[in-house]
């Protein structure tokens, strides 16, 4: 029986739809060489905003329209946090959460360059806009040995890069006392690996002592996405974030005196209930001042059953895309700035795909990079920036040096 899987959300979602894949495949199930030849069609929902869910519905619909004999399965955070809703989209089978082994069957990731591999799930920050604990259930975390097994596995596999997920990877805390630093320092060890990634990390289960003892892992890749949300602290507040901009400001110095030259990424919310215009200004100011290579920028989302959801001064729809719109022009400007200071640097690029006469891929601190030239697929190339054009940074490689084996990092 042919089947797809269409994967809504984060890193954790992706990582959770491939281990479906390949239980599916060891009991018989054979991926579709089209959505339309499938018999089952299983989708793998996100619910982090009312979006998400128009998003599922609207995909639901189209199957129906598309491929009518497929057996639609609903899967995922939205059923899990609302079903009672997922119920009422359509699916002929709705499963509360993701139906995957604890481990994943890792020759799933096969195809991928960079290989995810989740060591944690859940999380009970109680962040007011935040459904995800309802949908992701108490913080749990993957044994040590277990997430060693895994990682050797993968690159056994061939993978160079793998990049350390969870809901809330900062709270991984493993039985006998293992931090999030120790689980770092075992995937680092794993022979064969040349780059290991972290996601998301909450700043304020950051401390200087952590970063240090990171700072120590050569394979550890100088990028870090640090949650920031508001760079106002009146609104920091107001979403039960555990952190003000002060502690914030802290961690950054902290990772760029370990890891100079590293980026920093984030995310932002734009009209967060209550949010005036001068605290709009202050968060404007505060990811000016810090310089973000980076910032996945949001309109507030008001979502069922969190606390924010029922605030007061709830921003009007116009405002809030109003200061979207400025708050995207900035993470754009920033954006061209960072990429601007890494001209006539030097970087060892992972490709991922070659095409027309060029090669992409990502530098340790995750820089999109074009070099010049077809390298192969998951090759580690040394290359001198020279500019920028569009969404990258355009490279050539270093003629003088062999081009296979020679940089490996």
């Amino acid at each position: 029986m042919y089947f797809v899987i269409t994967t809504f959300g984060c890193k954790v979602n992706q990582y959770e739809s491939s281990g479906l894949s390949e239980l599916l495949r060891e009991n018989g199930f054979t991926p579709a060489p089209s959505p339309g030849s499938a018999a089952l069609h299983i989708i793998n929902s996100c619910t982090v905003t009312e979006n998400s869910d128009r998003k599922v519905r609207r995909l639901i619909k189209r199957v129906r329209k598309e491929n009518p004999g497929a057996a639609v399965v609903l899967c995922g955070c939205f059923p899990k946090a609302f079903p009672e809703k997922a119920r009422a989209a359509g699916a002929d089978i709705v499963i509360a959460g993701t139906p995957t082994a604890a481990r994943l069957p890792v020759s799933a990731q096969g195809e991928r360059t960079r290989a995810f591999l989740k060591i944690q799930d859940g999380c009970d920050r109680g962040c007011a806009y935040c459904v995800i604990p309802k949908a992701r259930g108490a913080p749990v975390s993957r044994a040590l040995p277990d997430i060693t097994a895994e990682a050797e596995t993968l690159a056994a596999c061939g993978h160079k890069e793998i990049v350390l997920t969870g809901i809330n990877l900062s709270a991984y805390a493993a039985d006998g006392g293992a931090g999030l630093t120790e689980a770092v320092g075992a995937v680092c060890a794993v022979p064969g690996l040349k780059r290991v990634r972290l996601s998301s990390l909450e700043p304020d289960l950051i401390t200087k002592a952590d970063i240090t003892r990171l700072a120590g892992l050569k394979k550890l890749c100088p990028h870090f996405h640090l949650s920031l949300q508001s760079g106002s602290d009146a609104v920091l507040r107001r979403m039960n974030r555990r952190y003000d901009t002060a502690y914030y400001d802290e961690v950054v110095f902290w990772l760029r005196e370990a890891f100079p030259g590293c980026s920093l990424t984030t995310d932002i919310i734009a009209g967060f209930p209550g949010e005036t215009r001068a605290e709009f200004d202050e968060t404007l100011a505060f990811a000016e001042k810090t310089g973000f290579a980076k910032i996945h920028a949001f309109a507030y989302s008001r979502r069922e059953g969190t606390l924010a959801a029922s605030m007061p001064g709830q921003v009007p729809g116009e405002v809030k895309r109003e200061r979207l719109v400025l708050l995207r022009a900035l993470a754009d400007r920033l954006r061209g700035e960072f990429f601007a200071r890494q001209t006539g640097g030097e970087r060892e690029v992972l490709v991922e795909k070659t095409a027309d006469g060029f090669s992409e891929g990502r530098a340790p601190d995750y820089t999109p990079v074009k070099v010049r030239g077809e390298f192969g697929r998951n090759e580690i190339v040394r290359v001198r920036i020279t500019g920028v054009e569009g969404g990258f940074c355009l490279g050539e490689a270093d003629e003088n040096r062999e081009r296979r084996g020679a940089y490996d990092v």
